[in-house]
């Protein structure tokens, strides 16, 4: 083992090798990660590798209220020693102050950093509108706004609860959500933004049904109340902020404000301002408001109950660590059959997104498929857990693959996947030491779909192996993005990068006087194509990509037939 010795907390790790065509695919096994633990790992992550607050806060919080769940997704780290996979679950032990069970590999070929977390990202969103739920995103961001609400976190960052406490929240509130989103959407006070609003219509309606529907009736409507109702100070405030950006609240502020204005609605009185601090630019912080006689949300898992949920998932985890063989890991051949045997047990997932599973068959059948011990994972109950877009893949190839597959694990699991943002394709190699990797990645992604997509896939993408073979056969993107950054007041990096290099592959020559003079605007003659290009880019900075290429691409095409500059 050439990586972690026995730290304290952390219980020994049956270490198995694994093979595959001849060669080591890595040592597998399940093992605790400690507090004392976690800085060795973290010393080893790769340049670059920055922490994620957000899924930081919401692993860490997952861990210290006990309902961390072993899931399979594995910590991982290469055949020289680099985390290539793990930053974020490893920082979140450290903020919680709490050790976690996982799936540890070591000695994964350090080439497939860029595969890792190719993967479609799912949302709590994602899996309510796979069930069917009206407004998924609504109901998503009122449980998660009103469940931060109760625990009082809503002043601290922006993570997301964790699943299992948002799917015991609707399960418990489904009837109130279900009546307050729609109370919400067929209110006219569309200029209190929809995340606010649904949240603060489910707290009214537990309180002051007659209340919250003054309050969103003066907000909608002021010029049929009083001056100084609650309702028509909220509503000057966001017109307020509109005009002006020094006088806009930010979500959180905005909350506090209308639980305020809700709470002088409910008992008939009046503030002259309604205004709540957090505490930035030097003022004194204010405690969150509570709304009076809201009763928070029901929970259907409380006391002895909930503690009994939690301690099955504990106990779930211990028993991998005790026993290796608990939940089996092994690495198979995915045939054909095979995925559409497993996609059989796919019940209950999100949708499938057939551009991902495109992007994936490519890379089969152009034979880049690399093993990088992100498993395919199934329930105790045999239920599919994720995969299901590598498996499809599979199909649409026609072709195997090698993958790790771990079985046994628990329903809670399902809840648990991919919960931080997905990674940018990764810039490595002889360009590591390079900056600007997103824009390279960025613009890389952009001239794979205008010129290599295939034919007939008009939302195809590329994967991880694509984006960085076009990194590799295209090194003047690397020169050219000091160009880009200077033209950010006239147009998108991305977007300036790539047309700079389609114009210098047309004329090496002609089109750096253009590029010059693009970014110089020196020596022009009033009104030249060049600086009405300028000023027209400048009114299309908010456009999409294609638009500002399409625009250079046009006004160079006119230059190179009529300078009409000396050269």
């Amino acid at each position: 083992m050439a990586g972690l010795k026995a730290n304290p907390g952390t219980a020994p790790a049956h270490l198995v090798q694994v093979q595959g065509e001849g060669a080591s695919l890595g040592h597998f096994a399940i093992m605790r990660i400690s507090p004392e633990t976690a800085p060795s790992l973290l010393a080893r992550k790769r340049p670059g590798a920055g922490r994620n607050p957000a899924a930081v806060a919401a692993y860490a919080q997952a861990m210290r209220s006990g309902e961390w769940v072993l899931n399979g997704m594995p910590i991982i780290l290469s055949r020289s020693g680099v985390l290539l996979d793990g930053v974020q679950r490893l920082y979140a032990c450290l903020e919680a102050q709490t050790p976690f069970i996982t799936v540890y590999v070591e000695g994964v070929p350090d080439d497939t950093l860029h595969t890792i977390d190719q993967q479609r990202r799912r949302s709590f969103t994602g899996v309510l509108e796979t069930r069917g739920i009206p407004r998924p995103a609504a109901v998503a961001g009122l449980l998660a706004k009103l469940i931060r609400y109760d625990d009082g976190t809503l002043t601290r960052g922006t993570s997301t609860p964790p699943w299992s406490r948002m799917e015991r929240a609707l399960e418990a509130n489904r009837v109130e959500i279900d009546t307050a989103v729609k109370f919400s959407f067929d209110s006219p006070a569309r200029v209190l933004t929809e995340s606010i609003r649904s949240p603060l219509a489910f707290m009214g309606l537990q309180v002051d049904r007659h209340a919250i529907r003054r309050l969103l009736d003066a907000i909608a409507h002021p010029e049929r109340f009083e001056a100084g109702e609650p309702g028509v100070m909220i509503r000057r405030r966001l017109v307020e902020g509109r005009a002006d950006r020094a006088h806009r609240l930010s979500p959180v502020a905005l909350f506090a404000v209308a639980i305020k204005a809700l709470n002088d609605t409910v008992a008939g009185t009046r503030s002259d301002a309604y205004t709540w601090s957090d505490g930035a630019r030097g003022t004194r912080a204010e405690p969150f408001p509570r709304l009076a006689g809201y009763p928070g949300l029901k929970d259907p898992v409380a006391g002895e109950q909930r503690e009994s949920a939690l301690a099955r998932v504990v106990e779930t985890a211990e028993a991998a660590l005790a026993d290796p063989f608990a939940f089996p890991m092994t690495i198979e051949t995915i045939t054909p059959d095979r995925a559409e045997e497993y996609l059989a047990h796919n019940r209950g997932n999100r949708n499938i997104v057939q551009s991902h599973v495109a992007a994936l068959a490519r890379d089969i059948t152009a034979g880049q498929w690399m093993f990088n011990a992100q498993p395919i994972c199934f329930s105790r109950s045999g239920r599919l857990l994720n995969g299901q877009h590598r498996l499809s893949a599979v199909l649409e190839a026609g072709q195997p693959i090698e993958v790790l597959v771990m079985r046994g694990l628990p329903e809670e699991a399902f809840e648990t996947y991919d919960k931080q943002a997905k990674k940018a394709p990764v810039v490595e190699g002889e360009f590591e030491e390079f900056g600007d990797k997103a824009l390279i990645s960025a613009t890389a992604v952009l001239l794979w779909r205008r010129e290599l997509k295939p034919a007939g896939q008009p939302n195809a993408r590329p994967t991880a192996t694509e984006v960085r073979e076009v990194i590799r056969t295209h090194p003047e993107l690397m020169r050219l993005r000091g160009f880009a950054r200077k033209m950010t007041r006239h147009g998108r990096s991305s977007a300036m990068l790539y047309a700079a290099h389609r114009i210098l592959r047309d004329d090496a020559t002609l089109g750096q006087v253009f590029l010059d003079r693009l970014e110089t605007a020196a020596n022009l003659p009033a009104g030249h194509l060049i600086l009405r290009l300028r000023d027209r880019l400048i009114d299309l900075r908010k456009a999409d990509q294609n638009t500002q290429i399409d625009e250079i691409m046009a006004a160079w095409e006119k230059f190179r037939k009529k300078p009409g500059i000396p050269l």
